[in-house]
């Protein structure tokens, strides 16, 4: 999927610019196979007027602190099951995950369940196309083009059983 970035803001006498208007590469990681993430626009806190174009680049963490946002998109490949195929250098791939989505392999911390993790996050997410299944212990939540979703800090797991890619926007909230 090609993503495009427009980034609005003002210039140093206020004045209403295009501050950016370029295309956001997405990030890959091996123990997330197929899976892409295009980071749009991340804050660690909310400010305006916007000055800078890269006050939203990729910060620190992927996941955002409390009062930070993070906005993108996320693209699910069909079949995806996350468990590793046999021989896989673990530590190679979870180092890799580190330096590309960085904090979020600590997250993934449900072993006995492949895909699962939790944030301190309240998240705000559209389907955009294809379809998908938000699954944790008993409970799956079958999502098509246009639902909306809500989670509230709650462990899940994405999955899609169909055809095509199940592709996600996201507005994702740190909570304290």
């Amino acid at each position: 999927m090609k993503v495009r970035r427009v980034v609005m803001g003002n210039d140093s006498e206020g004045t209403t610019k295009v501050l950016d208007d370029g295309t956001i590469e997405p990030t890959t990681a091996t123990l997330l196979p197929g899976v892409e993430i295009h980071r749009v626009w991340e804050l660690d806190s909310v400010a305006v007027p916007v000055g800078d174009a890269s006050e939203g680049d990729p910060k620190a963490t992927f996941f955002p602190p409390h009062p930070g946002v993070r906005f993108g998109f996320l693209t699910v490949p069909p079949g995806i099951t996350y468990i590793p195929e046999p021989g896989a250098d673990l530590a190679a791939a979870a180092a890799e995950m580190e330096e590309r989505l960085p904090g979020a392999a600590a997250t993934f911390a449900f072993p006995d369940k492949p895909g699962a993790h939790e944030t301190r996050t309240v998240d705000y997410i559209v389907v955009l196309s294809g379809n998908g299944v938000l699954r944790f212990d008993d409970v799956e939540v079958r999502l098509n083009q246009g639902d909306c979703l809500i989670q509230n800090g709650n462990p899940h797991a994405w999955f899609n059983e169909g055809d095509e890619p199940f592709v996600l926007a996201f507005a994702l909230c740190g909570a304290p």
